[in-house]
């Protein structure tokens, strides 16, 4: 013979094996033990005297031959023992080919569903009436398969000419091309080659079920059976730990009533691969038995081996797993026939109703087409339900239905437009044969509304429902299932148009329907949980809606009535009882992922989502408009976390696909629009955003009734962009409108409108409007207080709110009020570390801040960046507006080392997370809807340049403004308010270095956008005018400074009257021009006007009173009153003695001043 290539054997792949012939001896020998392929070694005529005995260790005495024939005939023995073994394997898959999934054993606990399905398959085949065709069917698959095996073309004709129904079992049991190709089909649930294959599977079972009737008597005298096998490691070892559980075996599977037999097919076993298993199969404890078994010896081409065969689907229980005692080189696996579900986990219920529905498609290829559309293999239910109609003629009754079937099927793929023309086929032809009266008429009615529904046609998606409800409410039974599918769609209609109560309602009177007529676990009540879950999560969870939910479902809850527990309900069910890629598991785990999200369990949230997105692509096309919903919502969870980039690129994945497959006017888009305007918004992409919502607005407008929450929704968002560009005219009339549409369909009193009025009250605050401001803020909190329970986190929104207000007007003993209200609630309803928790310390920081107490301000600032920075993503911008606010204390404190180090922080954070002409980066609130804090890269540029601005290193100072300046204006208007203060800072900057020109020029540019933002009565317009004031009296001009001053205490008195501190300055500021101008007498007045007010704002020995004694007694000195200037003189050094040490510099000039007599100086 020729020389062996060992190089060969050993590239072989795992699973050939190798069968060797020596007729001489070759180096080989040797390393026979390293080439795990080579399984069975023979010698032919080779001399002992030819080297050592070697070989002897590996080609066992039955394996030594000298006669040729002999060695044959026992090579073609071993070659059909080993195929056999290896054409059954019992394995999960095959794991040398990761593209064929062979299931022939299998673990039901896990994979109960499959089997189940299967055998439904199967069964309908057998049950469906045999053709002619049937058997050409199997031929032309055969041909096919063996189209380069010339031998077993052969074959095939030989069965296509003599095949008698006798014969099945034995042409089964001969090792040619129908068993291996049988047996593949099974193992690998090759749905398409098992349905061609389907003439000798009825054939081998109609035989089978006749030898096991007929046998009955002498069947029940066999209490043992055995089978040898190999097992791969993989599977063995999951057959282990299978101890005590079930397994199914899926094709017809041969046993042998003699254990020596079943030995003899434990050969070739590799210690590497594989694992030789004697099966010791106990069958006389059961009385009966779904699965017919029979001898078959005398059938069998292989009568020797007292085979009995039985058919697919056994059921068996694994009772032991141990070394067989007579060889430690084999495993005993000891089974147990059981009666088929006698142990599935409940799906034994589930699986009675599914032969029901299939008994209702009379056995035929659309009962296979409802199997695989029940499975989520939607092209295969398509392909059974066309091969049917083409056996029909086209009017024939029947295609009505296979029409329904497939536009069904297309409309869970999303191709709306063949399912909406197949409905309208089967429509019309339901009508034209059967009358409009027929009882299938609401079905397709039905099915025509859900697909209007999902393409947001709701006016005649109602229509239809309506049309199906009313002819079943009068034709069938108040509890049949069709009633219970119309209320179902109804509940599901009204929860997209936003209508949460009666969508509950038809989803209760759905459930009600269905517990009467299907098991518990049945996944159409998983769908109903799914439904239920969803409008019970689109509402907020009021007490009133929490008890009568529990109320309404208390039969079927078991824990929480939280919608999270009926999505894992759903999950479960669906596990059990669908394959493990149908879409509808990602439905629910889509839903479980949902929930977690809004618990802010983000982690767990993206998990389940992966999760989703595996089964889907598994089962449906990336552009399908599920995988779009998917790529929304973790969108959504991405934009929750900080990862704005990820976010908009999962936004931008949903709406490429609904943009091919979505009219384009659809809710979903729009959907999108507005997901996609929000993560822009946050960025700080404030132009992007108006033009996203405005897009998502457009489309509402058209596809909605104008009423619709979604509107209002998208009014409310664009109301905060504008709020955050400091359009506030355009903020409010924004809010106003979404008020408007909620007040339509929601009473005053309802939550949402709580909500509303909590955005308007932040736009009257910014625009100084303070009584307004409260009046929103106040019914916010009416509304919380009666709807919500006073510890919820919405009432510590609305103290918040309110809050704001007063430390706009500096009331600051009201603000820490509310503060403090709201602080106590978060610590009640919401963790310790919460980042809400955060906004009320940093709030709580700002009051300590403008008041002036700069070591609380920093200790609950940092309060409030402990637990921003422990919950956080470390780039958020709820951390970089904290230490914006540390850097502005120290900056306060003259600190100014300290100041830069945390605006560099701030500014570090910000220059990561957004681009740098993003400005603002982001509006931030310290309280929800009120205290607006202004973070960006521009500010920071305002800050440090403030920095330097203190410190007198002007140049510096400039450039940092410059910057700021230039951020802004490329992002906002010209006339936007941060460019005003822009302007009024840099003006400030020319003012300390005394270029006094262009000082004016900046404030009067900032004056000017003050007066288009504000009221002409607003703070900062006084501010400004006392500025301009100020720099028109350093430059001499005291008639320009005294009408700015005029204005600025004009303004005050009217609209600040209380504001005393801001009055007295602006008086005082008068006063000094008149001193200057040498107009003592006005001077003196309007001096002694500041004194009154200070001495009813401040107390009697407050400091800030030194100098205004101090100027009066100089006027009077001016005036020739000696006297009175003393005594005043005399009251200041009086304060001064109290307040500072004797070496101040105040209590020396006074002391130097009272003690000249003559002395009247300035």
């Amino acid at each position: 013979m020729m020389q062996i290539d060992v190089s060969i054997i050993s590239h072989l792949l795992s699973p050939i094996c190798v069968f060797l012939i020596l007729s001489s001896h070759q180096f080989i020998i040797s390393l026979i033990g390293q080439l795990p392929h080579i399984r069975f070694v023979y010698t032919y005529n080779i001399n002992q005297t030819d080297g050592d005995k070697k070989f002897q260790e590996y080609a066992t005495v039955q394996n030594i031959f000298n006669d040729k024939q002999l060695l044959i005939g026992k090579l073609i023995k071993d070659i059909k023992l080993f195929s056999k073994q290896i054409s059954t394997p019992m394995t999960f898959f095959n794991d040398s080919d990761e593209a064929i999934k062979e299931k022939s054993l299998k673990y039901l606990s896990k994979e109960s569903q499959y089997f189940m399905y299967m055998n439904l398959f199967i069964e309908t085949l057998l049950h469906s009436p045999q053709s002619e065709n049937d058997k050409n069917d199997f031929i032309n698959v055969c041909q096919e398969d063996c189209h380069d095996n010339d031998s077993y073309l052969k074959r095939i004709d030989k069965f296509e000419r003599e095949y008698d129904t006798s014969t099945a079992i034995n042409w089964y049991t001969q090792d040619t091309f129908l068993y291996r190709l049988l047996n593949k089909a099974l193992r690998c649930q090759d749905f398409d080659r098992i349905y061609k294959s389907r003439y000798i599977i009825k054939e081998i079972y109609k035989q089978l079920k006749n030898l096991y009737e007929n046998q009955s008597s002498e069947l029940k005298n066999i209490q043992t059976v055995y089978r040898g096998q190999l097992m791969t490691n993989n599977e063995f070892k999951t057959l282990q730990q299978t101890e005590g559980g079930l397994v199914s075996i899926n094709f017809f599977y041969s046993t042998t009533s003699e254990k020596s037999t079943a030995l003899c097919f434990i050969l070739g076993a590799n210690e590497e691969e594989t694992v030789s298993v004697l099966f010791e199969i106990n069958i006389n404890r059961t009385t009966s038995t779904t699965t017919p078994f029979a001898k078959i010896e005398n059938l069998s081409c292989m009568n020797d081996e007292n085979e009995i065969l039985f058919s697919m689907d056994c059921i068996l229980r694994v009772d032991l797993v141990e070394k067989y005692v007579e060889n430690n080189e084999i495993y005993l696996v000891k089974l147990t026939l059981i009666n088929q579900y006698e142990e599935l986990n409940g799906l034994k219920k589930l699986k009675d109703h599914m032969k029901m529905k299939i008994a209702n498609h009379n056995h035929d290829l659309s009962a296979l087409g409802y199997i695989m559309y029940s499975m989520g293999y939607y092209q295969k239910a398509i392909h059974y339900s066309e091969l049917r109609s083409k056996d029909l003629t086209p009017n024939d009754p029947l295609n009505s239905d296979l029409y329904n079937n497939i536009a069904v099927t297309n409309h869970c793929q999303g191709n709306y437009d063949k399912a909406l023309h197949y409905f309208e086929k089967a429509l019309n032809l339901r009508i034209k044969s059967c009358g409009e009266d027929d009882p299938r008429i609401p079905k397709l009615y039905n099915n025509i509304a859900l697909l209007y529904c999902d393409t947001s046609n709701y006016s005649d998606a109602l229509n239809y429902y309506e049309k199906a409800l009313n002819i079943r409410l009068t034709s069938v039974p108040s509890n049949d299932s069709n009633i219970a599918t119309t209320f179902n769609n109804i509940g599901l209609l009204h929860h997209r148009n936003g209508k949460y109560s009666d969508a509950l309602s038809y989803h209760e009177m759905a459930l009600n329907i269905r517990l009467k007529s299907l098991p518990e676990n049945h996944p159409v009540i998983a769908q109903i949980y799914n439904k239920t879950a969803g409008v019970y999560e689109s509402q907020d969870t009021y007490t009133e809606a929490l008890i009568f939910y529990e109320k309404a479902l208390k039969i079927l809850l078991q824990s929480s009535p939280g919608s999270l527990n009926y999505y894992q309900k759903a999950l479960d069910i669906r596990l059990k009882s669908l394959p493990e890629n149908h879409p509808d598991i990602a439905t629910t785990l889509q839903n479980i992922a949902g929930v977690h999200a809004s618990r802010g369990n983000y982690t767990e949230a993206l998990n389940y989502y992966r999760k989703a997105h595996n089964f889907l692509l598994n089962s449906l096309p990336e552009s399908h408009t599920y995988i779009a919903n998917l790529y929304n919502n973790v969108g959504k969870v991405q934009h929750e976390t900080g990862n704005y980039s990820e976010a908009l690129n999962y936004y931008q994945k949903a709406l490429d696909i609904r943009l091919k497959s979505l009219p384009e006017n659809h809710p979903y888009i729009a959907m999108t629009y507005n997901n996609i305007a929000g993560v822009y918004k946050s960025q700080g992409t404030l132009t992007d955003a108006l033009v996203y919502y405005e897009k998502a607005l457009n489309i509402q407008l058209k596809s909605l009734p104008a009423n619709h929450t979604h509107i209002a929704t998208l009014y409310s968002n664009l109301g905060t962009v504008h709020h955050d560009k400091g359009n506030y005219s355009e903020a409010l009339y924004h809010f106003e409108n979404a008020l408007h549409v909620k007040l339509k369909h929601l009473s005053e009193t309802h939550p949402d409108t709580a909500t509303i009025y909590s955005n308007i009250g932040p736009i009257h605050n910014k625009i100084g409007n303070y009584p307004e401001a409260l009046n929103y803020h106040e019914k916010a909190l009416n509304i919380r207080l009666k709807s919500l329970s006073e510890n919820h986190p919405d009432t510590a929104t609305t103290f918040n709110n309110i809050a704001a207000v007063y430390l706009s007007q500096d009331n600051y003993i009201q603000a820490l009020n509310y503060f403090e209200k709201a602080l106590n609630i978060l610590s009640k309803s919401l963790p310790e570390n919460h980042p809400d928790t955060a906004t009320i310390y940093n709030n709580v920081g700002l009051i300590h801040d403008k008041q002036g107490n700069y070591f609380e301000a920093l200790n609950y600032f940092g309060k409030a960046l402990n637990i921003r920075l422990k919950t956080l993503p470390e780039n958020h911008q709820s951390i970089h507006m904290t230490i914006y606010s540390i850097a502005r204390v120290y900056r306060s404190q003259e600190n100014y080392t300290e100041a830069l180090n945390y605006y560099e922080k701030a500014l570090k954070i910000l220059l990561k997370s957004s681009p740098e002409n993003h400005a603002p980066i982001a509006r931030l609130y310290s309280n929800i809807g009120a205290i607006h804090h202004e973070n960006n890269i521009a500010t920071i540029y305002n800050s440090i340049g403030s920095v330097y601005n203190k410190n007198g290193n002007y140049v510096e100072a400039l450039n940092y403004y410059e910057s700021s300046l230039s951020i802004l204006l490329k992002s906002l208007r010209e006339d936007h308010p941060d460019i005003g203060d822009i302007y009024y800072n840099i003006a400030a900057v020319y003012e300390g270095q005394n270029d006094y020109p262009q000082a004016l020029n900046y404030f009067e540019k900032s004056l000017n956008i003050l007066l288009k933002s504000f009221p002409g009565s607003h703070a900062h317009v006084v501010m400004l005018y006392s500025n301009i004031g100020l720099v028109h009296e350093k430059k001499c001009d005291y008639c320009e400074a005294l009408n700015y001053f005029e204005k600025a205490l004009s303004i005050l008195l009217i609209s600040l009257p209380d504001n005393y501190g801001e009055i007295a300055t602006t008086i005082l500021n008068i006063a000094r021009v008149y001193k200057s101008r040498e107009n003592y007498t006005e001077a003196l007045t309007y001096y002694e006007k500041a004194l009154s007010i200070q001495l009813k704002s401040l107390s009697e020995n407050d400091p800030d009173i030194i100098k205004t004694y101090w100027n009066i007694g100089n006027l009077y000195c001016y005036l020739g009153n000696r006297g009175k200037a003393l005594e005043e003189w005399q009251k200041a050094l009086d304060i001064a003695l109290k307040s500072f040490s004797s070496d101040h510099r105040w209590v020396i000039a006074l002391q130097q001043t009272l003690a000249s007599v003559e002395y009247c100086g300035n």
